[in-house]
Order: structure tokens, then sequence, then C-alpha cells
């Protein structure tokens, strides 16, 4: 079984949360209030993918 790094499963709840999203999921993930949804967290985990990448850059050109 392959390893699952950081980058994988940021991948799989990126893949994930565009499925709710394309499935019109009513999924809210922190209170009724904020409403939290896929489509509000997409960005945010996306985001995070690209930090890690840009993470893993620089520590090889170190």
């Amino acid at each position: 079984m392959p390893e699952l790094t950081t980058e994988a499963a940021l991948n799989i709840l990126i893949e994930w949360l565009q499925d709710n999203i394309d499935c019109g999921s009513e999924i809210i993930f922190d209170n009724d209030e904020d409403n939290t949804d896929s489509t509000a967290l997409l960005p945010w985990i996306e985001r995070a993918r690209q930090d890690v990448r840009d993470l893993h850059h620089l520590q090889r050109l170190q």
C-alpha cells in the first residue's frame, strides 16, 4: 500500500469536497450560523495543498 502523504490526503479531501458540491450535498462542517459547506471549504483546502507543495519545493532547494 502506498504511503499516505499530506498532499495525497489533501487530494482525497479535495475530490470528496468536489463530489459533495457536484451532488448538491448540504453537509455543514461547523455550525448553523457560519454554514461552512464544501463550497466554502474547498478553496482553503486547495490552498493548503499548494502550501504543502511549496514547502516540499523549498525543502528540495536546501
